[in-house]
């Protein structure tokens, strides 16, 4: 059966991001705004002090089950057991508050001991794994009218007598835990580590619960992250997650602040903008929730993730690099994840959800950021491509189907580069071969066109200057092509189409140049190969539709059919300004990477 296209990409509007879904559990749905929203948790002490009578019925109920059962009773607050994640205590249980909570425990075991007994306040559908490479298994705790609710966990034929039990929260159900029951004869012990155990918290949406994957939380990117990483794991998160509260609901600027967690996370990754419907407020919202994080957690280093297709992407940036610049925290950082999956069905469900390939490849590229982090080390830069100099990259970007044949890139000295390019070209999706490095700030771009061949009229071959890698971004080309001669568009908002702002009857050989000042000036110049002198053939200036600080410039060219490619030769290719280096994450680590290229002669300055 031939494949189902995937859903279109394209918002009714500049400002619409979809609606979170309306078949939320119960609760994961957000709390109403008129509910109060403060970081004091704490309860009437008259719910939480238990009073002399229930002291005495708590005390007979646990006596007569050991009576009966020569059984040993571990209770919640045992400091045996480890809780990950957001938990509330209550009188007589402790509940999981954030989805994927989960709890651990080392069991010395007997020989007699073959099983455990889980003592619940509720029904749950819960998730056990022995040891750490044992298999997964769903089970669920019913209400028969008896309680507490009793769930037998069964424990294989060790070789060893110390045996650790992982039990988490399935996202549509909670853990309400008031004891678990051994053997009398065996013991429960916390597994001796000479220090904390690392956990990383991931603050997120459907993307962090992994929704649409084959086994959801335990195939999303924050659980084999913690896997490949050994380490433990905090998933705040919930389908349809936004960043503001709103009159409606509240948002994770309030939900992340609720519940306990008993361990302070090494580091805090989030990825929100999703679902957010008001860009011009987000910037200043998600640094200010960034800043609360902080007051929390004054030495955890803070990981802030695009949205892969580029949602919001220069307003989660500019909240990075405002804290960054002006509260002078350097151990927030911006990733852009935006290169490292290419839409369509080998990774994606739909644009919201990736699926258990797109999850993989997500996590394996965030685990070596999160590694360094762990170390205290910088991050690793992007790796050399043996095929072009210095600091160059190179991609296809686009859709698959958009992209069609993979383009390719050859280069006979630092400034002279030949490029193949397939892709439908830059309208609503863009779908060409593009090479590449970061751009910080102010800067240019200059080359000769020596030469463009083409199948189709609409081919195009060019210097492009572009907010993120996704087949959306917004960015401005100047180039060259057999229908429109020399001409410049732009694309000023994500996921829109593109605009021709300007032709000219003109072709190859010929000198393009495309400098920014600041974030919403482009000029475009162009110059014959028999002068030095350069004519001005555009200004583009908006100052109401910025691009992002930290953006990508390079060389792009388009066959206008998937099913071909076009070739162009570029020379005398020379960048200015702040570039350097294949991707960015924080503009510190930037200006470093610039400094040493400078030193070794690596950024060819005009």
């Amino acid at each position: 059966m031939p494949e189902k296209d995937l859903p279109a990409i394209t918002y009714a509007s500049p400002d619409y991001r979809p609606p979170p879904p309306t078949d939320t559990p119960l609760w994961l749905q957000p709390m109403n705004a008129t509910s109060p929203m403060t970081e004091d948790d704490s309860e009437d002490e008259s719910v939480i002090t238990p009073s002399y009578q229930q002291k005495q019925q708590v005390f007979v109920y646990i006596y007569l089950i050991l009576q009966i059962t020569n059984a040993r009773i571990v209770g919640f607050e045992d400091n045996d057991i480890q809780y990950f994640g957001r938990w509330q205590k209550t009188l007589t249980d402790i509940q999981s508050v954030s989805s994927g909570a989960y709890l651990k425990t080392t069991i010395v075991l007997d020989e007699q001991q073959r099983q455990i007994k889980l003592k619940l306040s509720k029904s749950a559908i819960i998730y056990t794994q022995i040891d750490k490479q044992g298999p997964i298994s769903k089970m669920e705790a019913i209400d028969n009218g008896v309680y507490p609710i009793e769930l037998v966990i069964n424990l294989p034929t060790a070789t060893t007598t110390r045996t650790m039990i992982t039990i988490m929260s399935d996202i549509s159900s909670t853990i309400c835990l008031q004891a678990i029951e051994i053997n009398d004869d065996s013991m429960m012990k916390i597994q001796q580590d000479n220090h904390q155990p690392h956990l990383i918290e991931f603050v997120g949406h459907d993307l962090t619960l992994g929704l649409g994957t084959s086994n959801s939380i335990m195939t999303s990117f924050p659980w084999l992250v913690s896997s490949l990483l050994a380490t433990e794991r905090s998933q705040i998160a919930f389908p349809g997650a936004w960043l503001m509260d709103h009159q409606e609901s509240i948002g994770m600027e309030t939900q992340y602040f609720k519940g306990t967690s008993f361990y302070s996370p090494s580091i805090v990754v989030v990825l929100l903008g999703e679902y957010d419907q008001y860009p011009y407020a987000y910037t200043i919202r998600l640094s200010n929730f960034l800043s609360r994080i902080r007051e929390h957690f004054p030495h955890t280093v803070i990981l802030v993730l695009s949205e892969p297709l580029g949602v919001l992407f220069q307003e989660s940036q500019s909240a990075v690099t405002f804290l960054n610049d002006v509260q002078t925290d350097q151990n927030i950082h911006f990733i852009d994840t935006t290169g490292w999956i290419q839409y369509g069905h080998t990774a994606y469900i739909d644009p919201l959800h990736l699926n258990d390939i797109g999850q993989d490849k997500f996590a394996r590229k965030l685990a070596p950021l999160l590694k360094a982090k762990l170390n205290r080390q910088p991050f690793p830069g992007p790796r050399p491509n043996p095929n072009l100099p210095f600091h160059w990259q190179t991609m296809d970007v686009g859709q698959e189907k958009s992209v069609g044949l993979i383009g390719s890139v050859s280069f006979d000295s630092a400034k002279k580069f030949t490029l193949w390019g397939s892709g439908k070209g830059f309208l609503s999706q863009d779908g060409f071969r593009f090479v590449y490095q970061a751009l910080s700030g102010n800067g240019s771009i200059q080359v000769t066109i020596e030469s463009h061949s083409a199948f189709a009229s609409c081919a195009k071959a060019g210097i492009m200057m572009r907010e993120h890698l996704a087949h959306g971004s917004p960015h401005v080309m100047l180039g060259l092509s057999p229908q429109d001669g020399l001409f410049i568009h732009q694309r000023q908002i994500n996921l829109n189409s593109t605009k021709l702002l300007k032709k000219k009857r003109l072709s190859p050989p010929y000198r393009l140049r495309l400098t920014r000042q600041g974030n919403t000036k482009f000029i475009a110049q162009i110059g014959s190969i028999t002068t030095n002198t350069w004519e001005t053939f555009s200004e583009i200036e908006n100052t109401t539709t910025m691009m992002a600080r930290d953006i990508y410039v390079g060389l792009a060219v388009t066959s206008c059919d998937p099913t071909v490619v076009s070739v162009a030769k570029f020379a005398d290719v020379t960048l200015s300004g702040g570039v350097g280096g294949g991707g960015f994450y924080y503009h510190n680590q930037q200006q470093q990477q610039q400094q040493q290229q400078q030193q070794h002669g690596l950024v060819i300055q005009q």
